[in-house]
């Protein structure tokens, strides 16, 4: 008897349980779909190396800057994350897209390193933001031949929150994509 009165107090111990908050589920987020790229032919055009970066942007972590209050301070969202690292992110998007590419007719395939040097969103005020993309490249032809390097950074406009940040993130890596390509063409098949 004293075990089926003390069910109803179980239950609703039990039931209390279920409405205590919960933490929110993290949200994860990509570089997208990759553009459309053209059906690779020929020779291999470039081996490509995995992208590094310092070690501030080797996590999964959304990073952001809070210029207005402290421009020093690399935070990150507490509910938002990388599928992956960004420079495990920009080696995929750069093997999609640059399989694609001809090689140097002739020629074997160059070497093509890439540094991720800032990939985060930067606030200039409490409601204005931009996502901010800084690498720089290393080619090292085949066969020999002094390294070129070259470097860039895009800014693009985000919303001042996390998925603002993916979204112009992913938008600035496919935005530098095509100048990455030009420059591979004009440099390595001189």
């Amino acid at each position: 008897m004293r075990t089926t009165a003390l069910l109803p107090l179980l239950a609703a111990l039990l039931g209390a349980c279920s409405l205590a908050p919960t933490a929110p589920a993290r949200a994860v987020y990509d570089l997208g779909p990759a553009p459309a790229a053209a059906a690779a032919g020929g020779a291999l055009a470039w081996r490509i190396a995995d992208v590094t970066a310092p070690t501030w942007l080797s996590g999964d972590g959304i990073a952001y800057r809070l210029n207005f209050q402290q421009a020093q301070r690399l935070e990150r969202y507490r509910d938002s994350v990388w599928a992956a690292p960004p420079p495990a992110l920009l080696t995929q998007r750069l093997r999609q897209q640059l399989a694609a590419q001809p090689g140097c007719e002739g020629r074997p395939a160059a070497l093509l390193a890439v540094n991720l040097d800032e990939f985060e969103q930067q606030f200039g005020s409490a409601t204005h933001s931009q996502a901010v993309l800084r690498v720089h490249a290393t080619l090292w032809p085949a066969g020999g031949g002094a390294a070129l390097q070259q470097h860039w950074r895009l800014e693009r406009p985000a919303a001042p929150d996390a998925p603002g940040a993916a979204r112009a993130l992913a938008q600035a890596v496919d935005d530098w994509l095509p100048q990455l390509q030009a420059w591979l063409a004009a440099s390595a098949c001189r």
